[in-house]
């Protein structure tokens, strides 16, 4: 299925494909958002209360209200949050440019220190966690935003603050349920989903068109283009879950046979040029440098040109979700617990998701994009689509020979 960004109206680049989400996670099911004007906020710096969508339940008291600090600094990936004016046109974020987080600020009267600043997993935890975590010094971050499968393993390392669910009843009613009871954290008690998604193919229509090479519908298209003109992921999973479908095989049910034919099966492409990116495969669509790539699947609908494209592949998706959690020694903790529960308000969840093109993990979500923007919830990059859904895989979770495996050979076709 090929996606035209411009499907709906003529608007800025950004602005892109109105629309909402309702899926499966798994039974990837979530739903979406929209960029409408700044809603009214439903918590209180008092005392958190869960928003009027979220249900009879309750909200529990805190006594006594711990103290609003700041500034919150949070990390986050590029083209995930909701983005008005020159920095929507330019694609990144600006102090100042967010509804959402500018909402939040007037609300609690407190400074957020917005960074796009992850653009992959493993470099993030690399560069700017691991010292500090291993030294058991604050990291910097009070929130951070993670992949599902290196969320588990930082809660595991007992690297993550515990969230006070008292502080965050709009998490807590308003969390869609195929999103709860992970193995990794059944309770939720460490981290609560901020985005999910799937990773697929994504093009540049004007350049192939020019080289007379077809838009690609598979996986195995990629093989076809020039290797210097093609990216694919440094997230490990992403680039071998997708490099084993396109083999006809299962990544749920990887051995380490399976990798190695993957690898193999990439390598004349890393020979010839293949390069490994994360986010910023953005930047080189943006360039006109990249033709096709592996990318994320909200990335090019909220951020590519008009005719930069992402399609699901006939082979299948990878499916993820990105979470939020507070890093161990962070110095606001109570700040981003309230910044959790501002985000689960779903209209504000709506504001996020309907810019940002990816599944919403909150319930009403999907009711209050509709009151945006008609018709969205035929957008499958928000609510896919019953045969999307049957392909999708996930490769989330590995034995330690697997990973030792999977690092080795994603090292040697990167040359790291």
């Amino acid at each position: 299925m090929d996606l035209d960004p411009l499907a709906s109206r003529p608007i800025s680049r950004r602005r892109l494909l109105q629309g909402t989400a309702l899926a499966g996670f798994g039974a990837f099911l979530a739903a979406c958002t929209g960029s409408s004007p700044t809603p009214s906020p439903t918590a209180t710096p008092a005392a958190p209360t869960a928003s009027a969508s979220a249900g009879p339940t309750p909200t529990p008291e805190i006594t006594p209200t711990p103290a609003i600090t700041g500034p919150l600094m949070w990390a986050n990936w590029p083209a995930y949050i909701d983005l008005v004016g020159a920095a929507a046109n330019a694609g990144a974020y600006s102090p100042g440019s967010s509804p959402t987080i500018e909402a939040f600020k007037k609300q609690y009267k407190v400074d957020v220190k917005y960074v796009e600043d992850i653009q992959a997993n493993e470099d993030f935890f690399k560069q700017k966690l691991e010292t500090q975590f291993v030294a058991g010094k604050p990291t910097g971050w009070d929130l951070i935003v993670m992949t599902d499968w290196m969320a588990g393993k930082l809660i595991a390392k007992s690297w993550i603050q515990k969230i006070d669910q008292s502080a965050v009843p709009n998490c807590v009613q308003n969390l869609r349920d195929p999103l709860k009871n992970q193995t990794w954290d059944p309770g939720n008690d460490y981290h609560y989903p901020w985005q999910s998604g799937m990773t697929g193919v994504g093009y540049d229509s004007t350049a192939l068109t020019k080289a007379n090479i077809p838009a690609p519908t598979k996986i195995a298209d990629l093989w076809n283009i020039d290797p210097k003109k093609v990216t694919f992921l440094t997230e490990k999973r992403d680039t071998f879950g997708l490099g084993l479908l396109k083999l006809g095989k299962d990544p749920t049910q990887a051995t380490a046979d399976d990798l190695q034919a993957v690898h193999d099966d990439m390598k004349p492409l890393a020979d010839k040029g293949l390069r490994f990116t994360g986010n910023d495969y953005l930047q080189d669509f943006a360039s006109r440098k990249t033709w096709a790539a592996m990318v994320w699947s909200g990335d090019l609908a909220n951020s590519g040109a008009a005719d930069q494209k992402f399609v699901f592949p006939e082979e299948g998706t990878m499916i993820w979700t990105d979470n939020m959690m507070i890093p161990k020694g962070a110095t606001n903790v109570y700040t981003a617990e309230l910044m959790m529960n501002w985000v689960y308000d779903p209209k504000i969840a709506a504001q996020i998701a309907d810019y940002v093109k990816y599944v919403s993990p909150v319930k009403g979500a999907d009711t209050e994009i509709e009151k945006i923007d008609k018709g969205a919830s035929s957008n499958p990059l928000m609510f896919p689509t019953q045969d999307i859904i049957a392909k999708q895989k996930s490769f989330q979770y590995l034995t330690q020979d697997l990973e030792d495996t999977l690092n080795s050979l994603y090292s040697d076709l990167a040359g790291a």
